[in-house]
């Protein structure tokens, strides 16, 4: 049996979720071999102007509509846990 065909075999089996894992590693890796990059050599890495995180911020909350800007809750900080994991508020 080729690798190919085991490999069909064995996605024919798989969950759905590691199916999806086996696929993005593979478009991965073709990109990998496409353009040439060596993953164990960081410096061949393309390298990449990244903005600001606030820069970010500024350019998505501006085309926020109004009313989903003020269901945003202004306590997000302080009550980050209840927010993210439904925790009770603390006072």
């Amino acid at each position: 049996m080729t690798a190919r065909e085991q490999l069909i075999q064995e996605i024919a089996q798989a969950p759905d979720f590691l199916v999806e894992e086996v696929l993005d590693f593979l478009l991965f890796s073709k990109l990998i071999r496409e353009q040439n990059i060596s993953v164990s050599e960081p410096t061949s890495l393309p390298e990449q102007k990244s903005k600001p995180i606030w820069e970010i911020f500024e350019e998505f909350t501006s085309i926020l509509p109004e009313e989903v800007i003020s269901q945003l809750p202004v306590d997000g900080s302080a009550q980050v846990d209840h927010y993210l994991y439904g925790t009770p508020k603390q006072e």
